[in-house]
């Protein structure tokens, strides 16, 4: 300050000294009233400066030492602002002792030096100019010019006004905690609170000024116990050389150990994966959300801006409307009450293919044997998870490669529980794709997208038990325009096997060669692979059956376990073998085998647009368990699917002809089976799910949509719940 600015200042210190001598800072008031005190005259800029916002003077050690129990106070503004004056340990009552004691130990003496515009400034080293502001000062002072101020924890405000004890606080905002500290928020020019008012933390309680004793704007926060109406430092004493110089100081009183602000940290370990034209973005938490909970999560893409928001419970978020083949990062933001945290660190960088995948078909390869040397050894353990590397291994490719389909069976489970197959870094979703109880073995064939370095992870929800993967086919992160090969065409499902009839049951050890080219709807040329829904029923053993091209040696894999007496539904990807056939192997006793075709792959002989694979992070569609109840006897449910979750319309450019289901059925009454079929036409002669009462039973649909957009379940007998998680779609 210069000229008359600097002597306005001196009048206004002289006056403060008059009002002190009015009111000896000894004298206590009665309960409910202020102690007289003195306030702030106003801001100064000095080397207070090199005390940053969030940690003062930036001795983390120093803050540390400090005892953080009694923390609940964040910082009463946002955004940055410098500290200009502090609270004095050595005599806080706005009397002069001729020295300035800061919380880490620095004292400045007036012996020192006097600041030549500010008589209560001392040095800190002698005939220095590293002045530290003020002598007596009962508070901090920021340097906010006119900006909102804020509630420092949840209380209820005793002062919305001039404080008639301590006038020279000018307009003056106290709040009550309930742990028996109260803030005061002074030099108010307006205030947006009544006494009595009911707080909560960071809830704007006014605006900064220049009221009261002040020269210039700011605003005064002191901290006090409401008892004694005693002024106390929010920092402590953080020196480890000495005692604390003010008794009454109660340590740190920071929420967190230092300042904050009332706003979440950023969210951290951001992973994004690919899809077609959108991104899965995953992260974790901020580890500090200001006090308050979180409300709601925002993902933004870079470039573009594309955004998408979701609730505080969620760890993963789906974007659309990305440009295929330009690179993109994402950064996400946590809000609350107060508003928006701090934007994280953006993600990897990904890159949308040009167009969504196409499938090549493999002979059957078994990548994963938990029982043995094969990929990871050892059982998975209860609420485990187990990444499992599928690039490179079993004919997939080490790149290019959006998502793998794998026969994944669980074989010795020690409990009931359910097995969930998904993208390697991204949250785990609520979907399963096997359920099981103790002792069973059973399989489903899983669609899934590769995660972090070329992985998936396997969640096992209970008990302890061993896994195998058979790999069927790979997914192609991007292809090229001219070929067709593995785009997928969708029929309406068609038996084209039942051992039931004239051809008998299947032996011991026996494999047979079935026609599939040229059936149920099949090409007799031009396809490379299929898509069945193979079933056994009435096996005398316990057995497996392979499904495989036909003309290759049989295969170290299995489609479907089974157990004496049981009917067992799987879904088979296989390839086209010899003359278009496939062959099925039994391995032990003799059964009946049904086969019902549902799709067939291009071998790039045929043109034509469409059938290119998008796969989604498993998302729940349906489940009657929650909302409409099972499904009765003889009963019909159409279910939409087109536009739904994370489906496009049947009005987008490229709209869904087929798309990929988990659908389980729980709790059934009666022993049946389930179709899943196109809507608006006949219910073919086709089944997908077969149980027994009380059973449980996942299998993967691949299914044709009907034309508007919906797919029909049919229940046999008795009453059942569905639940059905999409996993992709086929355009």
């Amino acid at each position: 300050m210069r000229g008359r600015a600097v002597a306005r200042r001196l009048v206004e210190i002289a006056g403060l000294l008059l009002l002190a001598a009015s009111f000896p800072h000894a004298v206590t008031a009665a309960a409910g009233t202020s102690r007289a005190e003195n306030p702030t005259p106003g801001p100064r800029l000095t080397n207070l400066a090199r005390m940053p916002n969030q940690m003062p003077f930036n001795t983390p050690a120093l803050m540390q030492s400090q005892s953080t129990a009694n923390g609940f106070l964040t910082l009463p503004y946002l955004s940055s602002h410098v500290v200009t004056s502090i609270f004095d340990h050595c005599n806080p009552d706005y009397t002069q002792d001729g020295k300035d004691c800061r919380f880490d130990g620095a004292v400045a003496l007036k012996t020192n030096g006097v600041d030549p515009n500010f008589s209560l400034g001392y040095a800190m080293t002698p005939g220095g100019t590293d002045y530290l502001y003020y002598d007596g000062h009962n508070g901090y002072d920021y340097g906010l010019s006119y900006e909102p101020v804020l509630a420092a924890a949840d209380g209820i405000v005793r002062i919305a006004g001039s404080d008639s004890a301590n006038p020279c606080f000018g307009q003056t905002v106290t709040i009550d905690h309930p742990n028996g500290y109260t803030t005061r928020s002074a030099h108010l020019s307006t205030i947006g609170v009544v006494s009595g008012q009911t707080v909560t933390r960071g809830q704007t309680v006014g605006t900064s000024g220049n009221t009261g004793c002040s020269t210039g704007p700011h605003l005064h926060f002191g901290v006090y116990l409401t008892s004694s109406w005693t002024a106390i430092d929010p920092y402590g004493w953080a020196d480890p050389a000495g005692a604390d110089p003010w008794p009454s100081d109660a340590g740190d009183l920071w929420l967190t150990g230092g300042p904050r602000y009332p706003l979440p940290d950023a969210p951290t370990n951001l992973l994004a994966i690919a899809g077609d034209a959108s991104a899965t973005v995953s992260w974790n938490p901020p580890a500090y959300t200001g006090g308050l909970s979180v409300q709601a999560y925002m993902v933004t893409a870079s470039p573009g801006g594309q955004t998408a928001t979701v609730g505080p419970s969620a760890t993963s978020a789906t974007l659309t409307g990305l440009s295929n083949g330009t690179t993109y990062t994402f950064s996400v933001v946590a809000t609350n009450a107060v508003g928006n945290g701090t934007l994280s660190s953006p993600s990897n960088s990904i890159i949308p293919p040009a167009w969504p995948g196409r499938f090549h078909p493999l002979p059957p390869s078994r990548i994963l044997d938990t029982r043995t040397a094969i990929g990871l050894g050892g059982h998975v353990g209860s609420g485990q998870t187990l990444d499992v590397p599928v690039l490179g291994v079993g004919g997939v490719p080490s790149s290019g490669v959006a998502a793998v389909a794998m026969n994944v069976t669980v074989t010795n489970p020690s409990d009931n529980g359910y097995l969930t197959v998904y993208p390697t870094g991204v949250a785990r979703p609520l979907a399963s794709n096997l359920d099981f109880v103790a002792g069973q073995t059973v399989a489903n064939l899983v669609t899934v997208a590769v995660g972090t370095a070329g992985k998936v992870t396997i969640y096992n929800s209970t008990g302890g038990t061993d896994v195998i993967f058979d790999v069927a086919g790979w997914v192609s992160a991007q292809g090229m325009t001219t070929v067709t090969a593995g785009q997928y065409r969708a029929l309406v499902p068609a038996r084209i096997l039942d051992t039931r009839g004239t051809i008998g049951r299947l032996g011991p050890d026996q494999a047979m060669d079935l026609q599939v080219a040229g059936q149920g709807g099949v090409p007799a040329a031009g396809a490379s692979a299929v898509v069945l829904n193979v079933t056994v029923t009435a096996p005398s053993a316990a057995s497996y059956l392979t499904v495989y091209p036909s003309g290759v040696s049989r295969p170290l894999s299995s489609n479907l376990g089974c157990v004496a007496g049981q009917t067992l539904a799987n879904r088979v990807v296989v390839g086209l073998g010899t003359n278009g056939k496939v062959s099925l192997y039994n391995f032990a006793g003799s059964t009946d085998v049904v086969v019902d075709v549902g799709g067939w792959f291009t071998d790039g002989s045929s043109g034509g647009a469409g059938g290119e694979y998008t796969g989604v992070a498993p998302v729940r569609l349906l489940d009657t368990r929650t909302a409409g109840g099972p499904l009765g006897p003889g009963a019909s449910l159409l279910v939409p699917v087109a536009g739904q979750v994370r489906l496009p319309a049947l009005t987008s450019v490229t709209p869904p002809t087929a798309v990929v289901l988990n659908v389980t059925v729980t709790n059934p009454t009666s022993a049946g089976f389930v179709t899943v079929y196109p809507s608006g036409g006949s219910r073919p002669l086709a089944s997908d799910l077969d149980f027994t009462p009380g059973q449980t039973v996942p299998n993967l649909v691949v299914v044709k949509l009907g034309p508007d957009g919906k797919v029909a379940l049919y229940n046999l007998a008795g009453s059942t719940d569905v639940v059905i998680d999409v996993l992709g779609w086929y355009d």
